[in-house]
């Protein structure tokens, strides 16, 4: 299954506040840095997060009595990355989590 663009969700504060800010453990910024994504270009970050969903098969990986949590790889400017998104049980739209490389 594909993510229909118009359920993503990706949160401004996930990215300005999560992703693009630099973390002593589990670090993202530093690879989205090296990719040419900063907090001056967020908005590009956040189109091509939705056309990674859009465009790629959404992988099952678990399902709970809140929702269930989906796995969606893809490139960013040619870099293999692995998205993580959520829908919950009561809504039909799907929340972005994280993104990370993808090591396989």
């Amino acid at each position: 299954m594909r993510i229909p663009s118009d359920k993503i969700e990706i949160a401004e504060e996930k990215l300005l506040n999560y992703l693009l800010v630099k973390k002593e453990r589990n670090d993202k910024s530093g690879f989205l840095t090296k990719l040419g994504f900063t907090k001056d270009n967020w908005q590009e970050l956040k189109v091509e997060i939705s056309e990674i969903a859009s465009k790629n098969e959404a992988i099952l990986q678990q399902e709970t009595e809140f929702g269930s949590l989906y796995e969606v790889k893809g490139e960013l400017k040619g870099f293999g990355v692995v998205t993580i998104w959520f829908a919950t049980v009561d809504n039909d739209k799907f929340r972005f989590i994280t993104l990370f490389p993808d090591r396989g």
